[in-house]
C-alpha cells in the first residue's frame, strides 16, 4: 500500500472514531435552549471570562450561566414536553449536569440570585432526578411546579404550585405541598412549612407584620401558650412596646382575636380586640386553636410546664393531612 493511500486510510478512521466518540456524548451530555423574553439577558460559557449579550435565542449547556438584568428575563427549555425555567430580572443561574437517555434524565441546576419559575411537565421514572441548589437548602422535584427566590444574602425561599417539591439541607428535610412554602437562610435549618401563594406572603407569615396594639388605662396584656383561655399563662407584656405581630387564630363570631408574638426567645399569644396591622401585610399566618407553643422555655411557680403536641410535631401533621387530601381528591 501507498504511503499516500496508507495515510489517508488513517485519517479516515480517526475522523470515523471522532464522530462516534461525538455521537456517544451527544447521547449522555444534552443542551437546552435559550429564549429571551425581554431584553437584558447574558451567557457565560463554561471555562470562559466574559458575559456574551443574548437577543434572541441561544443554546445552553452544562457549565454555563445565565443571567438577567433589571429588566430582562428568559426562558431555558430543556424538553419540549414541558421542561422549562423562566429567569425573572436581576435573576443568575447555571446548569451544573445535564444528561439520559430515551425517558430518563438526570437535571442539576443552581440558582445564584434572584427568582426562577421551574415546570416539570413530565413524570420521571425512577432513574431520573430533578434538582434545585441554592445556598440555603436543595430542592428535589418529580412532576411539578415551584418557583425559588435567592435573595442577596443568600437566603433562598421556595412556593409550590404543582406537586410536592422536597426540600433538604444539613439542618432537616421538609415536603413542600401546593400552594405552602419554605425558606432558608445559608447555614441555617429549614423554616416551618407555612402557607403562602406568594413570597410576599412567606415572609409575612414567617416573619410576621408590623402593628400596634392600645390597651385603656395601661392595662398589661397577658401572655398564654396557646390562643385560647385554657392555654397557661406565661407571663405579661405592655401592649406600647409590641410592633409585631407574627400570626393569628381567630375566634368564630368573636369581635377579639388571639395573635402571636414574640416572647421571652420563644412565641406565646395574646388577645386583642384593638390590634392595627400594617397595609403592606401580605397575611399572618394562621394558626388553630388547639395550637400550643414549645413549653420548654417558660417554667411556672417553679414547674416547667409540659404538652403533649409541640409546634414542629403539629406543622408536621398538618403537611401530611393537605398532602393526603390533596392525593385523595386527585384519586376521585
Amino acid at each position: 500500500m501507498k504511503l499516500s493511500s496508507r495515510k489517508s486510510l488513517i485519517a479516515l478512521v480517526s475522523l470515523l472514531l471522532l464522530s462516534i466518540v461525538v455521537y456517544a456524548q451527544q447521547q449522555t451530555t444534552l443542551a437546552a435552549t435559550l429564549e429571551v423574553l425581554k431584553s437584558g439577558v447574558e451567557v457565560k460559557r463554561v471555562d470562559t471570562p466574559n458575559w456574551i449579550t443574548v437577543k434572541v435565542e441561544a443554546i445552553v449547556g452544562v457549565g454555563d450561566q445565565v443571567r438577567t438584568d433589571a429588566t430582562g428575563s428568559a426562558r431555558i427549555t430543556f424538553f419540549t414536553d414541558g421542561v422549562d425555567t423562566d429567569l425573572l430580572p436581576n435573576t443568575t443561574y447555571s446548569i451544573k449536569e445535564f444528561k439520559g437517555e430515551g425517558q430518563s434524565f438526570t437535571l442539576n441546576a443552581q440558582v445564584l440570585a434572584g427568582e426562577t419559575t421551574q415546570r416539570l411537565g413530565r413524570a420521571l421514572d425512577a432513574n431520573s432526578s430533578y434538582n434545585i441548589t441554592t445556598p440555603g437548602m436543595v430542592l428535589a422535584a418529580r412532576g411539578t411546579e415551584f418557583s425559588v427566590r435567592v435573595e442577596d444574602s443568600g437566603r433562598a425561599g421556595l412556593l409550590v404550585q404543582k406537586g410536592v417539591v422536597e426540600a433538604d439541607n444539613e439542618k432537616n428535610l421538609a415536603k413542600v405541598p401546593p400552594e405552602f412554602g419554605i425558606r432558608a437562610a445559608p447555614n441555617a435549618a429549614l423554616s416551618d412549612v407555612v402557607k403562602a401563594s406568594s413570597f410576599a406572603e412567606l415572609d409575612a407569615a414567617l416573619d410576621g407584620c408590623s402593628a400596634k396594639i392600645t390597651t385603656p388605662d395601661d392595662v398589661r396584656l397577658n401572655v398564654r401558650l396557646g390562643p385560647n383561655r385554657t392555654a397557661p399563662r406565661i407571663g405579661t407584656l405592655d401592649a406600647s412596646a409590641l410592633e409585631t405581630l407574627v400570626g393569628m387564630s381567630d375566634i368564630p363570631g368573636n369581635k377579639t382575636t388571639w395573635y402571636r408574638v414574640a416572647f421571652n426567645g420563644s412565641f406565646g399569644w395574646i388577645l386583642s380586640s384593638t390590634a392595627r396591622i400594617g397595609q403592606n401585610c401580605s397575611g399572618l399566618r394562621v394558626f388553630t386553636p388547639d395550637w400550643r407553643e414549645d413549653a420548654s422555655a417558660y417554667t411556672t411557680l417553679g414547674e416547667t410546664i409540659t404538652l403533649d403536641i409541640t409546634p414542629a410535631a403539629t406543622m408536621e401533621a398538618t403537611a401530611e393531612a393537605i398532602m393526603a387530601a390533596t392525593a385523595e381528591a386527585k384519586a376521585k
